[in-house]
């Protein structure tokens, strides 16, 4: 009996030994698991209280190695990812998130004013050294409310956001009322879920956010941020290359000492539409983010939110992994540099004429792709366009069946 006790409990520990190692080659191999960390690991906060006074965010870690890694900055890319480099300079993630310090984004405000109306007043605008200022002269005289972070870009639209204290030792974000576009080149109401009746000092400024939502406003506008007290700590703006492929100084330092350094992250060949997916849908929205009601009915607004689309769509399901996002988008390139061409000729590539297997289109074969099965669409109150990426035959677009 003794004897074969103890081979229970030898067996069991080689058993036991087994399996963690293979859990630990499964995520290591898994991209899925191992290169894209969930966004559903921002917890909610406490409830702000109080009125004007003056977190941890855990950034993508596309793999163990990076996780250990530390952040090199994008320039440090550069010496030798240098088209990438170049293009990513010019493309709106480099430029989503600024401390309002910046006299680019002081420039949009600073001498400026918006009539909001009722409840709310008129919005003046000043800076000093440490930044943007709003007033309303008519509700609070000369207090001046500050404004500290600018999310967004100068190329489409610029929103202000402040971090407040609630008087529990607890830090809420008020998103000001006001955002500068970039059409226009002009002060319109922010949009915002508003119900017009503000019951702080605060609350006139702004509509307040606290916990998760206002984590994950300064976490899909950054590289790297935490909310410590009224602050942004270890803040590097911007959607950079380490936002993505995750700290890199152990890839520089493996590139530098190597003529054939391994791939890094996204781009690997173990890195698939599911795990590229997930990452871009991590601040680009995944339908576990929007209401059934919403997937149901698919409003206009949804367009805003291009993964959710393109999971429903007919090419997605029937490519078997092979459409992906940077199917059509090189993610260091502007869109506004890719002449439409380069897209219908994605289009083409999967409806070829010459294939039987190949659905065809009965208007027309070889052109008018996005005007037709993926339409443009602006939103109200943004003046900005959203080209629906729910591939599909749009009624209004198609005269056959």
């Amino acid at each position: 009996m003794r004897r074969l006790t103890l081979s229970i409990v030898i067996l069991w520990c080689v058993t036991s030994a087994a399996v963690s190692w293979w859990l630990e080659a499964t995520e290591l191999s898994n991209p899925a698991l191992a290169q894209v960390a969930p966004s559903s690991s921002l917890d909610s906060d406490g409830e702000p209280d109080r009125p004007i006074s003056g977190a941890s965010v855990p950034s993508a870690t596309p793999s163990r190695q990076s996780a250990e890694a530390t952040y090199v900055g994008r320039d440090a890319c550069r010496e030798c990812h240098t088209e990438n480099h170049t293009w990513h300079g010019e493309h709106g993630h480099h430029k989503t998130f600024a401390t309002t310090d910046d006299p680019e984004i002081i420039r949009l405000f600073e001498g400026r004013s918006y009539d909001s109306g009722e409840p709310y007043g008129t919005f003046t605008y000043h800076a000093d050294e440490k930044g943007l200022f709003a007033r309303i002269p008519e509700k609070f005289g000369d207090r001046p409310f500050r404004l500290q972070y600018a999310l967004g870009s100068p190329e489409g639209a610029v929103t202000l956001l402040s971090l407040l204290p609630d008087g529990e030792q607890n830090t809420f974000a008020i998103e000001h009322r006001v955002s500068w576009f970039h059409d226009g080149d002009e002060l319109r109401p922010t949009p915002q879920e508003d119900d017009g009746n503000p019951k702080t000092a605060a609350d006139f400024f702004g509509l307040r956010h606290e916990g998760r939502v206002m984590k994950k406003c300064v976490y899909c506008h950054t590289t790297r941020g935490t909310i410590e007290n009224e602050t942004i700590v270890d803040l590097i703006s911007g959607v950079n290359c380490e936002k993505c492929h995750g700290p890199g100084s152990e890839h520089v330092r493996l590139a530098r000492s190597s003529k054939t350094p391994p791939k890094y992250s996204v781009g690997r060949d173990d890195w698939d539409a599911e795990s590229e997916i997930q990452l871009c849908g991590d601040c680009h929205r995944l339908p576990v983010t929007v209401s059934r009601s919403q997937l149901r009915e698919y409003p206009d607004e949804l367009t805003r939110f291009q993964p959710v689309g393109l999971l429903r769509s007919r090419c997605f399901v029937e490519a078997e992994g092979q459409l992906r996002c940077t199917t059509c988008h090189n993610p260091h390139q502007t869109i506004k540099s890719i002449p439409a061409s380069e897209h219908i000729e994605n289009c083409v590539r999967c409806h070829q004429e010459t294939n039987p297997s190949h659905t065809l289109c009965p208007i027309n074969t070889t052109d008018g792709c996005i005007d037709c099965h993926m339409p443009a669409r602006e939103l109200p109150g943004l003046s900005v366009s959203f080209h629906d990426h729910w591939i599909r035959v749009h009624p209004n677009k198609s005269s056959s069946p």
